[in-house]
């Protein structure tokens, strides 16, 4: 029996977000990796006097290259195409991946964090670009929203697998396996990622238009299911699109261009602080240093493994509940909410880890500990697959690349900034440290409430209109003095003969 269009779309959207399961397992193995015994010892870093600081580059460096990964994406994904571009950048991760799993120094791992951050910072732009341009507009938010969940099952399945080899005898594959298994999802991806359609408004944008037709029949991305499935509806919907992006291509954009024309730079910079503030709620931090902090409270070895296992399984769950309200609740709701409660954690984390450090008294430490799992609750069910949903869909198509990267950028300069501090300002002014997420989550809180437009259940050629933009689609009976080259009119030419 044929599958629907529905059910291979949504198997298209499973398998690119083994991309998502790249970067989550990537990002997340370190936690427990800097848990391990073995390693600890391997490199010396119990024993080292600037241990601190090498901790915080093996975090910088690979935050680092997945800041360049994620704004070398943009041109690639735009010239080579969307699935070229993960290609690419699997391949950097499964090489990446490899090389830290076989590191004899801790330059030569630090150096291969770096390269593996070149990777995941491409994967974690390309998949939500990949999955926003295939999705249709009522339940894009669901669909974008299985990269926030499988990124999730990836820090999850890092921490039990991280745990589980914590009591295999042999030390050197205590901290070298879970390393290893980071480059089998890459490397599936690899094998079956050009075998999936490009998607058509890359297609349309690059003149390829049987191709796009072709690649449109299989996604169906702006039809519903609950509409009929006569080949008219594809077409007119087809066209509509078509029109659009022709309308879109009128005025070639630069990446410059992003930041000179007034609706491109708005889309920017709140694609950018998204990103940012979405990081800037200590997530990452707490992810990235849990063992650290939860023995600092009092608990042995296993049993901080064990709660950084239950933390971050937590994040599967939420992310599943965000992508399901997100088209019915709307962005900007979503992310208030899931700001207020962060600082409301924050604050109860800040009160909880203070008294406990002056009376040790262990049911503050237990109350540390719940407040740090209600801040993954939030965060998870509200901001998490919101924020990779949000900055997707705000960009025109001819740019949408570039500016989901430079989107993606705010990620990565938040986790460079805190996650490279963080030891030493643990070390220093210990739970002080939480109150800067404090300050700027509820900055962002109400910058998000006066600033940000809701783009929910909307065409992603209609969202421009929340710019300032011109969403009237071009006529496909243009004159062809209407384009500036031949080749354009040529372009409106194929248009009229597959619709």
């Amino acid at each position: 029996m044929a599958l629907s269009s529905s059910a291979i779309r949504f198997l298209i959207i499973l398998f690119v977000s083994l991309g998502s399961l790249t970067y989550g397992y990537s990002s997340s193995i370190i936690a427990t990796t800097l848990g391990q015994p073995s390693f600890i010892a391997y490199f010396q870093l119990d024993t080292r006097s600037n241990a601190a600081n090498l901790m915080g580059a093996i975090n910088g460096l690979f935050q680092a290259g997945g800041l360049v990964g994620a704004l070398s994406c943009g041109s690639c994904a735009d010239w080579l195409g969307r699935r070229k571009a993960i290609l690419i950048a699997s391949v950097t991760s499964v090489v990446g991946g490899a090389l830290q799993a076989g590191s004899v120094s801790i330059g030569m791992y630090i150096a291969m964090r770096f390269v593996t951050g070149l990777g995941i910072g491409a994967l974690v732009a390309l998949v939500p670009l990949y999955q926003s341009e295939v999705s249709p507009p009522k339940m894009r938010g669901l669909l974008v929203g299985m990269h926030g969940v499988l990124l999730c099952v990836g820090y999850a399945a890092a921490s039990w697998i991280g745990l589980g080899f914590y009591f295999v005898k042999a030390s050197g594959a205590q901290w070298r396996m879970p390393l290893a298994i980071q480059c089998l999802p890459p490397l599936a991806l690899c094998i079956g990622v050009l075998f999936l359609p490009e998607t058509p408004r890359w297609l349309l944008d690059h003149d390829r238009i049987d191709e796009a037709y072709q690649s449109f029949q299989r996604v169906r991305a702006e039809n519903s299911d609950s509409t009929t499935n006569h080949d008219d509806d594809v077409r007119a919907e087809f066209t509509l699109l078509q029109g659009q992006i022709l309308h879109e291509r009128l005025n070639a954009v630069t990446f410059m261009d992003l930041f000179r024309q007034p609706s491109l730079r708005k889309r920017c910079l709140i694609g950018w602080l998204t990103m940012f503030g979405a990081q800037g709620t200590a997530t990452l931090v707490i992810n990235n240093y849990g063992p650290m902090l939860y023995s600092r409270l009092g608990f042995n070895t296993v049993q901080t493994l064990l709660i950084q296992s239950g933390w971050i399984s937590v994040c599967p769950f939420g992310n599943w509940i965000n992508a399901v309200l997100v088209d019915k609740l709307g962005r900007t709701r979503m992310l208030m909410f899931g700001f207020g409660g962060c600082v409301l954690a924050l604050v109860g984390e800040c009160i909880t880890v203070s008294i406990f450090q002056n009376t040790g008294n262990t049911g503050m430490a237990g109350a540390a500990v719940f407040f740090l799992f209600l801040h993954i609750v939030f965060f998870s069910s509200s901001i998490d697959a919101t924020s990779y949903i949000y900055a997707s869909e705000i960009f025109p198509t001819p740019v949408r690349a570039k500016g989901l990267s430079v989107s993606i950028s705010g990620l990565f300069m938040s986790t460079i900034i805190f996650l490279q501090c963080a030891p030493a300002a643990f070390d220093e002014i210990g739970w002080k440290y939480y109150l800067v997420f404090i300050i700027i989550t509820t900055i962002l809180f109400f910058v998000v409430w006066f600033y940000f437009p809701e783009t929910s259940k909307m065409r992603l050629e209609d969202i421009g209109e929340l710019f300032g933009d011109s969403v009237e689609p071009l006529s496909l009976d243009t004159k062809h003095e209407e384009f500036d080259t031949g080749e354009k009119s040529q372009s409106v030419q194929r248009i009229e003969r597959v619709s």
